[in-house]
């Protein structure tokens, strides 16, 4: 019986084997006393050449406007503008690229032990500009995922977790990184 008991509880131990690349926690709340700049959310592009790491560009617009209005140095519009519109030298048309990407790794160790990571990477790229001054700001989030399979085991990941934290963390990077473009500027 306690053999049994044995097994079973390795059986748990093992398939409940997930490890995650430890995420920092990344501080971007007010970091500016007031507003310094309007932004104009204008052209979000996303590039994506993974397989099952996918991101909708909406999700991506969201994270990104509320990313920049909690630095309180960022008053950000997701409405279209043009250039010749722009009112006022504080006033910056936005673009974001975004680039995706996602590679697996599957190492067979032994007959019991089956090694697969997955490695997922966000890059983020912005681009602010005004007449003449443009302030760029790029950022890039990865997660690195284990997957391994412990006796044919193989336990259930949390993809939409795995695509929030990434998101998160690298909007949550480019606005620092915008910011202290911003800061440079003056």
């Amino acid at each position: 019986m306690k053999k049994i008991l044995s097994v079973v509880f390795l059986l748990l131990i093992f398939s409940g084997c997930v490890d995650k690349k430890s995420v920092l926690r990344i501080d971007n709340l007010g970091l500016c006393s007031s507003p310094i700049a309007k932004l104009y959310l204008n052209d979000v592009t996303i590039e994506n050449s993974s397989q099952t790491f996918n991101i909708a560009s909406d999700e991506i617009k969201t994270s990104l406007v509320d990313a920049l209005n909690e630095t309180n140095c960022f008053v950000v519009s997701a409405s279209q503008k043009s250039k010749e519109s722009l009112e006022s030298k504080s006033e910056y048309l936005l673009d974001a690229k975004i680039n995706l990407s996602q590679e697996k790794e599957v190492v067979e160790k032994n007959i019991f032990k089956k090694s697969e990571t997955e490695h997922l990477v966000m890059l983020i790229s912005l681009s602010a500009i005004n007449n003449g001054n443009k302030v760029l700001a790029n950022a890039k989030s990865e997660l690195l995922i284990d997957k391994s399979k412990y006796l044919g085991f193989k336990v259930e990941s949390d993809v939409a977790g795995d695509n929030r934290t990434i998101l998160k963390n690298a909007t949550k990077k480019v606005s620092v990184a915008l910011s202290d473009g911003f800061s440079k500027l003056k």
